[in-house]
């Protein structure tokens, strides 16, 4: 499901570069969620529907959100805010006082809607990719 929102959902990002795309789905394999499961400081969260799963997200105890993906067929549905939510309650759960992340240029207006501010310039990541640091300070 995450593959396939990087794949699919993602595409002004990766611009159908075989290299960054390879790269950005390296760590996206079952033994690397195995590993995020087992992490005490890294809260995963899924979304289901009727029986499928439609959403993943990471929060690790640093407030780095570091995963946040939405089921193609699933996008705009609602599913992207439930998970931000629950990262959210995670975080005040943990006492942190705000939570950070870099963004792909397609999920800006996304965090930007639901709150988390843009927190500097854009930096390279793999390939064709940028991420857009962000943060959204939490209250109470």
């Amino acid at each position: 499901m995450v593959r396939r929102s990087i794949t699919e959902l993602c595409e002004a990002d990766h611009q159908r570069d075989e290299p960054t795309l390879e790269r950005w789905l390296l760590n996206k394999t079952p033994e690397h969620f195995n590993r995020w499961c087992a992490d005490p400081d890294t809260r995963l969260i899924v979304a289901h529907r009727e029986a499928a799963i439609v959403g993943v997200a990471a929060l690790h105890r640093s407030g780095e959100v570091r995963l946040c993906y939405v089921r193609p067929d699933r996008a705009r549905s609602g599913v992207g805010r439930e998970l931000l939510l629950t990262i959210e309650a995670y975080a005040r759960d943990w006492n942190l006082p705000a939570l950070k992340l870099n963004s792909s240029l397609s999920a800006r207006h996304f965090y930007e809607r639901w709150g988390f501010s843009s927190a500097g310039a854009s930096t390279p990541h793999f390939g064709v990719l940028r991420g857009y640091p962000y943060i959204k300070t939490l209250s109470g």
